[in-house]
């Protein structure tokens, strides 16, 4: 039985319309990502993300010769925003040859993002800074908080609702001492096995003393 040519035409169409469904970036191998829309990422060389506004964190690593030593570069972290759909994009960073033009580079970081075509596709870019001790940065939170405060590479979906801002507010000490959020259960029980132990230990002239202590309390 013969397909008639109709037919044919629809079924390419649909092969082409699922073979694009989603954004396919590729990314430079001069680079290291760091986040995707907001969570950790072990991709190294591609990605499939879906339709519409997404928002990128990675890094310039980069090696050169500087008089006559090697030099390790490591860019700050940039924010890159980008809105598209079924298509393939690619990054490019430039090369790297000399402390200046690293310094040059973290100073105006020159991204390139461009389509199958070679077409510059626009894209809102800024870098997620931190002042002081670099080690040891949560970087999933950091730029939570940047979506949270309107910067120019920041995507609104990805800030953390108000439920999540409450949850993680930490308890507050009031001047009397005393804690302004209830303390959990499992607290509670951690402090009476603490009291149990100190007061087996005690001798009975300072267990009587912390009774009497405890019933002027009630």
């Amino acid at each position: 039985m013969r397909l008639s040519q109709s037919v044919l035409t629809a079924l390419l169409i649909c092969v082409n319309s699922a073979a694009f469904a989603n954004v396919e970036v590729t990314l430079p191998s001069n680079s290291e990502l760091v986040l995707v829309n907001g969570k950790e990422s072990d991709s190294t060389d591609k990605l499939t993300l879906e339709n519409g506004e997404n928002q990128l964190a990675l890094r310039y690593i980069g090696r050169y010769q500087q008089q006559g030593s090697q030099t390790q570069f490591s860019s700050d972290v940039i924010i890159m925003t980008f809105l598209a759909e079924n298509t393939s994009l690619t990054i490019a960073l430039p090369r790297i040859r000399s402390n200046s033009a690293a310094d040059a580079f973290n100073r105006d970081p020159k991204i390139s993002l461009k389509n199958s075509s070679e077409v510059d596709i626009a894209f809102r870019q800024d870098k997620l800074l931190k002042e002081g001790m670099q080690l040891g940065r949560d970087y999933e939170k950091e730029v939570a908080e940047y979506n949270s405060n309107n910067q120019v590479a920041s995507v609104a979906a990805l800030a953390p609702s108000i439920t999540a801002l409450v949850q993680a507010k930490p308890v507050v000490i009031e001047n009397h001492g005393q804690p302004k959020n209830t303390i959990n259960q499992s607290d509670q029980v951690n402090v009476g096995q603490m009291l149990d132990f100190w007061y087996q230990q005690a001798d009975e002239e300072t267990r009587k003393a912390f009774k009497l202590k405890i019933n002027s309390k009630e």
